[in-house]
């Protein structure tokens, strides 16, 4: 899977990208389990929530940014 998202991150699989910015990248899963099912990762590799490091803080806060302005976007923020 690992392998797999570095090569979205790098684009050498193609996606179907909703955002990116330096950080973020969010793309729309290939399998959704949802009508809208898209997936916001950090550019960063962080294996595990205990591999978050103090200097993440900005990352993790970004990734819930996007999240919430995504849902926004896609008019699923009220009830998605």
């Amino acid at each position: 899977l690992l392998l797999h998202i570095s090569k979205i991150i790098n684009k050498e699989i193609k996606s179907n990208i909703v955002y990116e910015d330096e950080q973020i990248l969010a793309f729309e899963d290939i399998n959704p389990q949802a009508p809208i099912h898209i997936l916001i990762i950090p550019k960063k590799e962080i294996k595990t929530i205990n591999d978050i490091e103090s200097d993440d803080i900005n990352i993790i806060g970004s990734l819930f940014l996007v999240a919430k302005n995504i849902a926004k976007e896609k008019k699923i923020d009220k009830d998605g």
